[in-house]
C-alpha cells in the first residue's frame, strides 16, 4: 500500500510540475517574449469580407535597469505586405505593465486577470489609402504552455466590433 501511495504522490508531483503556466500562474511578458518568437495568425472581418493571414517575427529585449521589454514585431501578410511595429512594455508591478507604441494614441495599461492572462486595450492610428483610421483593440494574451501564448483581440471602430485577431506565438 505504501508503494502505491508513493506512486500516486510521484504522479501528482509530476503532473503539477508540468501543468501549463496559464493554469499554474500568470503570463510574464519579459520571460516569454525575451529573445525570438514566431506568431501565426489571422485578422478577420466578416462585415468587410476580409480574411487576412499573417506571420509575425518578434524579437524581445529586456532592460533590467528600466524594467522595460522592447518588442519588435515584423509582420509578413499572406498577400506580401510587410509592416513593423515596436512595443515598449514597462513593468510597474507584478502582472502590470504600461505599453506604448508609436501609432498608439495613449499608453495602455496591461494587467493580469484572475486567470493569469494579460489584458489590455488601446487605440491605434492606422494609415490607409483613404487616410488615417482609428481602431480600438481589446487584447487578451493567454499562456497555453511554456512555449505557446495565444493572443485574441476584438477590433472596434466607433464602438462597434468590426473584426477579430487570433494569433498564436511559439518559442
Amino acid at each position: 500500500m505504501t508503494s502505491l501511495r508513493n506512486a500516486l504522490v510521484c504522479s501528482l508531483l509530476l503532473l503539477a510540475s508540468t501543468a501549463s503556466p496559464a493554469l499554474a500562474g500568470q503570463l510574464v511578458l519579459e520571460e516569454f517574449f525575451r529573445g525570438k518568437t514566431v506568431g501565426k495568425g489571422v485578422f478577420e472581418s466578416k462585415i468587410a469580407g476580409v480574411y487576412r493571414p499573417f506571420t509575425v517575427y518578434l524579437k524581445g529585449t529586456w532592460n533590467a535597469r528600466t524594467f522595460t521589454l522592447r518588442l519588435r514585431e515584423d509582420f509578413v501578410y499572406e498577400d506580401g505586405e510587410r509592416d513593423t511595429k515596436t512595443w515598449f512594455f514597462q513593468k510597474v508591478a507584478n502582472g502590470r505593465y504600461i505599453g506604448q507604441r508609436a501609432d498608439v494614441i495613449a499608453p495602455s495599461n496591461v494587467r493580469t486577470d484572475g486567470n493569469g492572462a494579460l489584458r489590455f486595450s488601446y487605440v491605434a492610428e492606422l494609415e490607409t489609402e483613404n487616410g488615417p483610421l482609428l481602431l480600438k483593440f481589446d487584447d487578451t494574451l493567454t499562456q497555453i504552455d511554456r512555449r505557446t501564448v495565444r493572443n485574441t483581440a476584438r477590433v472596434m471602430k466607433a464602438g462597434f466590433t468590426i473584426g477579430t485577431v487570433d494569433l498564436t506565438f511559439k518559442k
